[in-house]
């Protein structure tokens, strides 16, 4: 211990020799001081190399003379005043998690409506506009019904999209040329399948793990996806290639042509699936997995 003070000592002097040319460096009169003062340093690092980063989005939009302006107020604080500043803390994360919230369901949020609500419960005033054994009910139904409701607007965005328009449309005229073609049938779900060979045995059911070999294709025969020898379980598979292999028996080998809402639909699968692609596969049956 008497070591460590020493040379903290020693560091005090030092930085009051090496200061004397810098009218904002402080002043270090003992070890306590330079003791404060080091940690000072240590924790002030931490955190302009975590802003200088830019690793926590917090920090970026971080003012330092406002944030040191509050370290400062905090520091006058006394045992009543910390409530307050704790209160100050609490409202920042509340009303940034508030702001998260209205962008994640697309709803304006009120927070002075929250502040009301919040102060009630606390003060202990039951004359609550919402009772509490309703509130998780009314909330969880109003929060389903706003991302239903923007997960809507976005598809709608994304399907007034000259992309998806044009997808849509060649999709419904090679369904619609399909469907005349000999051999070609139509479920009541809208899939056309075609039979290149039956199988043998029963037909494969939605819980079925089925093995088999496919090849995916776009209208205009650009092949986007295959394999051999792979194990699909087929109510896990878009809605028309799972509906398919529950026509098909083992050994058997369909054409399916799915309409893009039994597909990947209007909000596709990122670049290598457009919105409202109409697909075709080629599929042969192998039997249940082992």
């Amino acid at each position: 211990m008497k070591k460590f003070f020493v040379f903290v000592l020693g560091a005090a002097f030092m930085m009051n020799v090496c200061s004397c040319g810098s009218h904002s460096a402080a002043k270090l009169d003992n070890a306590a001081d330079t003791l404060s003062y080091g940690i000072g340093v240590m924790q002030g690092s931490r955190l302009a190399e975590a802003k200088a980063m830019g690793v926590y989005p917090d920090l970026n939009e971080l003012d330092i003379n406002q944030y040191l302006k509050g370290i400062k107020e905090a520091a006058k604080s006394n045992e009543e005043q910390n409530s307050y500043y704790k209160g100050l803390n609490d409202g920042v994360q509340m009303k940034k998690s508030f702001d998260q919230m209205s962008e994640q369901f697309g709803l304006e949020l009120d927070f002075n409506a929250f502040i009301a609500a919040y102060a009630q419960v606390l003060r202990g005033d039951t004359t609550l506009s919402i009772e509490k054994e309703n509130v998780n009910a009314i909330c969880d139904s109003i929060v389903a019904a706003a991302r239903e409701a923007k997960e809507q607007a976005e598809l709608d965005s994304i399907a007034n999209t000259p992309e998806a328009i044009a997808n849509l449309e060649a999709g419904m005229a090679f369904l619609a040329a399909k469907e005349q073609e000999e051999g070609v049938q139509k479920t009541a779900s809208g899939l056309l399948y075609k039979v290149v060979k039956e199988g043998n045995g029963k037909t494969f059911k939605a819980n079925d793990r089925i093995e088999l070999n496919y090849v995916g294709k776009f209208v205009n025969d650009t092949i986007f996806d295959q394999g051999n020898n792979v194990k699909f379980v087929a109510s896990q598979m878009v809605p028309g290639f799972g509906e398919g292999l529950q026509l098909m028996s083992p050994g058997a080998k369909f054409i399916l042509y799915i309409p893009s809402d039994l597909a990947y639909g209007v909000r596709g699968r990122g670049a290598d699936m457009p919105s409202n692609s109409t697909l075709v596969f080629e599929v042969e049956t192998f039997g249940l997995a082992k």
